[in-house]
């Protein structure tokens, strides 16, 4: 007999109506500091009246494959009561792993999440891009073909360095770690992120299952955010 699958935090008498959407992260600490702060800060606003709620997945363990991301959205789904209109996304990086293996992987992970339902918002290299986005175009009207190949790459000259795009966010934010940075700033241009990214995105119609080069598709998933139903 299959077990009885829970209720997120649904009202258990009376239909909670609103859209949930459950994320699943690659990294613990710096996507659930944006997303409880857009949730918070801007999607409970008193003047919106938003019938949504954003909860980003807890995780057992650090682990942060995609193989594994995957699996934690799979135990959501298995574990709770998934409601029509609800959405279940995977947050991951493209990173700078050029390993045929990896990139097998990716493509593997992302099919899989087209045959369940799922969404994926895959950024390239990282999450911190998104982030960027809030704060300054990220084109060769702002910066020089190399820093944005350096950008792109995101390696960290030493082991002890900050990565191209933390250094950028320090310039912006003045400090950043990934366990701790201010969301308010990036948050009041949350707009301009989205036409950022959209513009980057070339490639948004064409079958492609993530940019080549430097964008990311976390708006896919803010913009929906923020469009869902008010009351």
């Amino acid at each position: 007999m299959p077990r009885e699958r829970k209720n997120l935090d649904r009202i258990s008498k009376v239909r909670d109506t609103r859209t949930y959407f459950l994320i699943a992260t690659e990294g613990t600490e710096t996507e659930k500091i944006y997303f409880d702060a857009l949730y918070q800060q801007v999607l409970l606003n008193p003047a919106l009246n938003k019938l949504v709620k954003i909860e980003v997945l807890e995780r057992e363990t650090s682990a942060s494959s995609p193989d594994y991301i995957l699996g934690v959205l799979d135990q959501y789904a298995q574990d709770y009561l998934i409601y029509e209109g609800d959405e279940l996304w995977l947050v991951i990086d493209r990173d700078k792993n050029t390993e045929d293996s990896h990139i097998a992987n990716l493509v593997n992970v992302v099919q899989r999440c087209e045959q369940k339902g799922y969404f994926v918002a895959l950024s390239n290299p990282c999450f911190e891009l998104w982030l960027l986005l809030h704060l300054t175009e990220v084109t060769t009207s702002t910066y020089s073909v190399d820093k944005l190949n350096a950008l792109l790459d995101n390696k960290k000259r030493t082991k002890n360095s900050r990565t191209p795009l933390e250094q950028e966010l320090i310039i912006f934010l003045k400090s950043y770690q990934k366990n701790n940075y201010h969301t308010t700033q990036l948050l009041n241009h949350v707009d301009l992120a989205i036409d950022r990214a959209k513009k980057m995105d070339t490639t948004a119609n064409s079958g492609d299952r993530w940019q080549d080069y430097l964008g990311t598709r976390v708006y896919l998933l803010v913009d929906k955010v923020l469009q869902a139903d008010i009351i």
